[in-house]
């Protein structure tokens, strides 16, 4: 097995997708529109000439499923947040970055 090294960020953000069956009755992050703030955030990151920086990837469950937003995790840090799904709620996490 090789090595790769990290050609890009010092930040990573992934962004829960999951989408379970509607019939099951439990929330989900892609029910909740993060398919939405996933591309908003991957826009946001380009327009503020972060990418290189800051890396955002849709994800698979994170185990934190709330009923309205989605679960985004920080990497490095670790840090989980829930987001609502807006540009405003992108802003908010990007600024969470520069602290």
């Amino acid at each position: 097995m090789k090595s790769l090294k990290r050609p890009w960020q010092k930040r990573h953000l992934l962004v829960c997708t999951n989408a379970r069956d509607p019939s099951t009755g439990k929330p989900s992050c892609g029910m909740n529109g993060a398919l939405s703030l996933r591309d908003t955030l991957k826009k946001t990151v380009k327009e503020r000439g972060l990418k290189g920086t800051v890396m955002v990837t849709g994800t698979g469950c994170l185990d934190i499923c709330p009923a309205a937003g989605c679960a985004v995790a920080f990497y490095p840090e670790a840090e989980f947040f829930l987001a609502e799904t807006d540009q405003t709620a992108a802003d908010e996490l990007l600024a969470k970055l520069v602290e």
